[in-house]
């Protein structure tokens, strides 16, 4: 496998990390109602929530914590492919979490029924798979095995209807939105890398 040289390594996600925190700020300043019909509310669904939703937050803990997160994740995968790609990951991998939460946050797969979620982990997760695969494709082996235990994580929680760690931040973490933003960014860069193979790059 090649590694990238340094001078061909892609502009820094600093600051697309940092305009999604701002954004997650100003919404968090919005009027409780206008949050309110950003959330995914299941008896009251209309399509963009599947990006919305991402962008609330429980309460303000909810909320540092997944800033927190962005920071951390920011700081991880930087450089690790083009800020755009970086922020399409973050877009697809909200929109599979909420669809996600839509299709299998009620029984059988729960025994209870999510009405109505909030956040950015699911996001996050989606994007954090995605940069991590980036890292593998320019012949790094750790992001892989990070990306296999995640995977796992999110399976297992899934399969158990509760996180393994609970935060705190938030009655039920929504752990099939953690599950459908895995997901949907592992299909979409195994869908990328098929479609668009990269010469002398290769997923371990």
């Amino acid at each position: 496998m090649k590694r990238r040289p340094p001078g061909q390594e892609p502009p820094s996600f600093i600051a697309p990390a940092v305009f999604t925190i701002l954004v997650l700020g100003l919404v968090s300043l919005l009027p409780v109602a206008w949050q309110e019909a950003f959330a995914y509310q299941r008896y009251d669904f209309s399509y963009w929530q599947l990006v919305t939703a991402g962008l609330v937050h429980e309460n303000l803990g909810h909320l540092m914590l997944n800033v927190v997160f962005v920071i951390i994740i920011a700081l991880l995968i930087n450089r690790s492919a083009p800020p755009i790609t970086l922020a399409v990951y973050l877009l697809l991998g909200t929109i599979g979490a909420t669809g996600a939460e839509h299709l299998l946050s009620k029984p059988p797969a729960l025994d209870f029924v999510v009405v109505e979620t909030r956040g950015l982990s699911g996001g996050l997760h989606g994007l954090l798979v995605g940069g991590l695969l980036a890292l593998a494709k320019r012949g790094e082996q750790w992001p892989v095995w990070l990306v296999i235990a995640l995977t796992l994580k999110v399976t297992v929680e899934a399969v158990l209807g509760r996180p393994i760690m609970a935060s705190g931040t938030v009655e039920n973490v929504a752990v099939m939105a953690h599950l459908g933003g895995t997901v949907v960014i592992l299909l979409v860069v195994g869908l990328q890398h098929w479609l668009v193979p990269e010469p002398g790059a290769e997923i371990l």
